[in-house]
């Protein structure tokens, strides 16, 4: 039978050839469709990988603008801060507002701050001062305390009339303002 077989390829050398083209076709497309499987799988890998990707990117812009937010939040913190040691400077802030704001200042005094905790980033600087002025002047004052540039903590404050005249008001103020470490 093999002899038969040597035989048909010598006097078919056509037909051989084509027959072993067939076979070798067949195994070509067998590794190509494999070959394709797991170049699918790779492609969908990819994908995913890629609108996850996509996401962040869009994402990009808001994140970006938001750490310029905090960062500009940050700086207009620490270049507001008041130094401890600075103490003409930091009575000069409450003397300002009270040229701005038709009070008196009776009392101004600048306490010694508590250690500053395992968790805070600033220190607290206490103050105690006093006012007297007329109602739209203490008013004016305490706003200015609020919105002024310093960041301001009002602990506790006590507004009452003096008895010499009846437009006048005292106000006493126990405040923090937020210091540099």
């Amino acid at each position: 039978m093999l002899d038969r077989f040597k035989e048909f390829i010598r006097s078919q050398p056509f037909v051989t050839a084509c027959i072993v083209i067939c076979g070798l076709s067949l195994v070509g497309v067998w590794w190509v469709r494999r070959q394709t499987e797991a170049y699918e799988m790779e492609l969908a890998r990819v994908t995913e990988q890629g609108t996850e990707t996509l996401g962040l990117v869009a994402m990009r812009n808001m994140l970006q603008s938001e750490l310029e937010l905090v960062q500009n939040a940050i700086g207009r913190t620490d270049d507001n801060l008041v130094i401890e040691e600075n103490l003409a400077e930091n009575l000069w802030y409450f003397y300002s507002i009270e040229g701005q704001t038709e009070t008196r200042l009776t009392e101004l005094r600048q306490l010694e701050p508590a250690a500053l905790g395992a968790d805070e980033t600033y220190l607290r600087v206490p103050y105690e001062l006093s006012a007297t002025g007329d109602f739209v002047g203490i008013s004016e004052f305490l706003r200015q305390l609020e919105v002024g540039p310093r960041l301001v903590h009002i602990r506790d404050f006590t507004i009452r009339r003096e008895a010499e005249a009846e437009e006048l008001l005292s106000l006493d103020l126990s405040v923090e303002m937020l210091g540099a470490p």
